[in-house]
Order: structure tokens, then sequence, then C-alpha cells
């Protein structure tokens, strides 16, 4: 399918590995845990990148810092294990703390390059009216990261840098995105979806989790409600060619 500026939409559907980005442990899998599980099922290879430490989210305040950081991982790791993610990297950035964006972009672009996805998720950092600046900045840098990391003179890792060779990266999918261009079928996946976001214990009570997965699954039907299936996730799924210098890339 194309849009009024004539560029195809690149197809997700047989995407080979994927390079998931997230500002906090859980985001990948609220946001767009069917669609990735889905994926899954046809074949990728999914890699979870977590930007932040997600400390601020632990409900037990008597844990330590350690102790908080080792369930956010083991929660993580349950979660991946239902939606089928064998890969996950931390990058330990502080939760709604002070760090800089291009140390971010930085890593970013190391794991680009050390994990050569076809295909990049990460939240719409354009999203209106989004208020957390980790989900902002994650956004920003993993988009940035998707269209400069064939640029050898930005340094990274150096056994990583010397290793690469260039590989293309075929679309970057915003989710957590007010301007859709995809509907994704998840109706076949949602059961997942919901069983890995149960997994989340560090950071919601199950009252929290009950209400968590009601709410994800009613907007998933009220995204899907103009669609021949029940669920549904929103996507904007962008060619990176239109990242950077096109004015046309919000209504693609």
């Amino acid at each position: 399918m194309s849009d009024a500026i004539g560029i195809e939409i690149p197809e997700i559907v047989n995407a080979q590995r994927i390079l998931a980005i997230q500002p906090h442990y859980d985001d990948n899998d609220i946001s767009v845990g069917g669609t990735l599980a889905a994926l899954v099922d046809g074949g990728a290879e999914i890699h979870y990148l977590t930007m932040s430490d997600d400390l601020m989210g632990v409900i037990d305040a008597s844990w330590s810092a350690e102790e908080s950081s080792a369930r956010l991982r083991d929660d993580q790791r349950r979660a991946a294990g239902i939606i089928g993610v064998p890969f996950q990297y931390w990058l330990g950035y502080p939760d709604a703390g002070s760090y800089d964006y291009f140390d971010v972009r930085r890593d970013m672009i190391k794991h680009i390059r050390l994990v050569r996805p076809d295909v990049v998720f990460t939240m719409d950092p354009w999203m209106a009216y989004e208020a957390h600046t980790d989900h902002v900045l994650a956004g920003r840098a993993a988009a940035e990261a998707a269209i400069l990391y064939g640029l050898m003179r930005i340094k990274t890792d150096a056994e990583v840098d010397e290793n690469y060779r260039f590989h293309p990266i075929q679309a970057v999918v915003f989710h957590g995105t007010s301007y859709p261009n995809t509907v994704f079928d998840i109706s076949s996946s949602i059961e997942r979806k919901n069983q890995a976001l149960r997994c989340y214990k560090a950071q919601f009570h199950e009252a929290s989790l009950d209400g968590l997965v009601r709410r994800t699954t009613e907007y998933a039907g009220r995204i899907a409600r103009d669609e021949t299936f029940e669920f549904g996730e929103a996507l904007k799924i962008m060619p990176p060619s239109l990242l950077h210098g096109v004015g046309q890339a919000l209504t693609f």
C-alpha cells in the first residue's frame, strides 16, 4: 500500500530480525506486545533494548536498587518468554532522571550495529501530549539512530564498530502513536500479550494488572472497530528515508 506522496508503506510481516527499543521495561509489551508476538509466529527474531533502569516505578520501597533491578529483569524475562523474545539488553539510564541524549543515541547506534535488525520498533516521540521525557528521548534517539547508524565516524564500542558491515533498515515502526498508518491484527496473539503484562509484578499490584489488561484489551478492540478483525494495535510504519527533511512524513 502507498500513500499520497507515492511511497510504499514498508511491509513488516516478513521481518527477520527486529530491535524493539523501549524507555522502560514494560513499554514494548503494553504498547505493541500483540504485534511482536504475531511477528514471532511469522518467524521474526526479536531483541528488546531498554533505555532506563525503571527504578522509579518499583512499588515496594523496601527493596534496594539491586533487588529492584533484579526483579524488574526477571519480570521482563518471563514476559519476553511468553511473547517469544530471546534477547534483552539494558542501558541503565536513570528512570525519570538526568542523562545525556547523545550518550543514549550512541548506545542505540551500537546495538543497531550489533543486532543488525531489518526493522526497528520504538515509541513515537511525536505522540500528541506525550509528557514523559523518557518516552520522548528514547523514541527520538531510536529514530535518529536508525538513520545515522551507517555513519562510521560516529563511534560506539570499538569492537562492535570494527566488526560491523553495513546492512539496510527497512522500516522504523512507531507505536503509542497519534498518527497511525497501519492497524495490525493481534486477534491471535492478544492472550499472550495479556499473559506477558501480568508478569510485571515489580511495578503493579494485582488489581492494577487487572486494570491494565482490561484497558489495553478494550483499547485494542476500539482500534480494530473499523477492521475485519477483533483486536488491533495502531502503528506508524515509516521507511527511514522519511525521517529527515521530508515535510510530508506526518501524513504518510
